[in-house]
């Protein structure tokens, strides 16, 4: 699931997580001067970046591509909300709560992994708390409160988020083993890219650092988006999925599913 991406997150973000209106601005700001424009081949030159240097036609093209398919993803995603009757703040916390199962998830957890403004957060979750979807209890060995879907929260992931994780991995089996590890791989090696060159902006502080837990980490939910994507019975479930019954088809734990080009904002 793509993450964070509201109006509220665009003035909220607060160094928890890049808000995705931000890198929208870039590719306008790239499109108006000439990216659409490229030559044809891939190593002619294409139009000047902000800084004067010359951006190589096939560059060029990746960029807005790339941007283009995020912002239909994102478009998605939304109209899927918006289908429902549900804002996207609401439903990206309805879908982090689901997730976590029985165990629950504090409102900074819910933060950091949809990325999403505290502030955005806590309204939207003492929204919900109201309307009897969620209820805050106090979680076992550790300060604060924890977020848990009410009877009434449950029944309404069952109509929403669950066709929803449901669809993700019905698009992830349309691909073969080999065009999943290529895309995985792709993605991490972007990924991993893109931390090396924003750690060099001057006074660019990231919050996640390229660690080998953070390495081991997403390498286990690279396996279990792959085990899931491909019908295995015996992928690792979410206690949500537990919950519901859900015939080896449940997110793989950790964390939301993502398509294999899908911008994580």
């Amino acid at each position: 699931m793509r993450k964070g991406n509201t109006a509220s997150d665009a003035n909220e973000a607060n160094g928890t997580c890049a808000p995705g209106k931000v890198g929208a601005n870039m590719a306008d700001a790239a499109v108006s001067s000439g990216a659409a424009n490229v030559a044809s081949s891939a190593d002619a030159e294409g139009p000047s970046s902000p800084t004067g240097a010359s951006i190589p036609g096939n560059i060029a093209r990746a960029y807005e591509a790339l941007d283009s398919f995020w912002r239909e993803q994102n478009q998605l995603y939304r109209d899927v909300a918006t289908s429902f009757g549900i804002s996207e703040s609401a439903f990206s916390i309805l879908y982090a709560i689901f997730l976590a199962g029985e165990k629950g998830i504090s409102q900074r957890d819910i933060c950091v992994q949809m990325c999403i403004g505290k502030q955005t957060v806590n309204s939207s979750i003492h929204k919900l708390e109201r309307d009897g979807v969620v209820v805050l209890e106090s979680g076992p060995g550790r300060r604060g409160l924890l977020a848990h879907l009410t009877p009434v929260g449950l029944e309404l992931a069952e109509r929403t988020i669950v066709p929803m994780i449901e669809a993700e991995l019905a698009a992830l089996r349309e691909f073969d083993d080999r065009e999943l590890e290529l895309a995985l791989l792709l993605g991490r090696r972007y990924t991993d890219a893109l931390r090396s060159h924003f750690t060099d902006i001057p006074g660019v502080h990231l919050t996640l650092q390229n660690n080998k837990a953070a390495l081991l980490d997403g390498e286990a939910a690279l396996r279990g988006v792959k085990a899931a994507a491909q019908g295995d019975a015996s992928a690792p479930r979410n206690d949500g999925a537990a919950k519901r019954g859900g015939e080896g088809k449940g997110a793989p734990p950790g964390g939301c599913l993502s398509s294999p080009n899908k911008k994580v904002r």
